[in-house]
């Protein structure tokens, strides 16, 4: 019993151990390109879970209080780790120009589950931003911490 948690302890170390820092930079492109570059798009890899943005779209929206501009963003999750782990639009926000930190747009399609180890899961996280509002960056967190951050389109 004594050897198991050793080596369970042993193994948690050397994982813990393999892992850099997080935090990556990458630009986004619209997802209407050819299979060779959809190869090259932005990903980044975070405690064995590899992120990816397929496609940004801007569209405006139509509300009660006027127009608006949609950025909605498709995601993979794929987890390349040995422990199922969750991912899900909530855990996205989108920076404006100004600094700002926009949490998604809640009536909007949202994803998020568990994603077992070596399985994918992809969605959409939408976000409405005012008129000359402009978006500069995507950031995945947990919590408090900023752990990716991606540069977007704004236009």
């Amino acid at each position: 019993m004594k050897v198991k948690l050793l080596s369970l302890f042993m193994m948690l170390l050397f994982v813990a151990g393999c892992s850099n820092d997080t935090r990556t930079k990458t630009d986004i492109t619209d997802r209407s390109e050819s299979a060779e570059q959809l190869a090259q798009q932005p990903q980044s890899i975070i405690g064995g879970l590899k992120i990816s943005i397929d496609k940004q779209e801007i569209n405006q929206k139509n509300t009660e209080d006027g127009k608006r501009v949609l950025h909605t963003f498709t995601l993979t999750g794929e987890n390349m780790g040995s422990v199922a782990t969750g991912l899900g639009s909530i855990d996205f926000l989108l920076e404006t120009d100004t600094g700002e930190q926009i949490e998604l747009d809640h009536t909007m399609a949202m994803f998020g589950d568990e994603i077992a180890v070596g399985e994918t899961l992809t969605g959409n996280v939408s976000f409405e931003l005012e008129e000359g509002q402009e978006a500069r960056k995507l950031i995945y967190h947990t919590g408090e911490e900023q752990l990716a951050e991606w540069e977007v389109k704004s236009k």
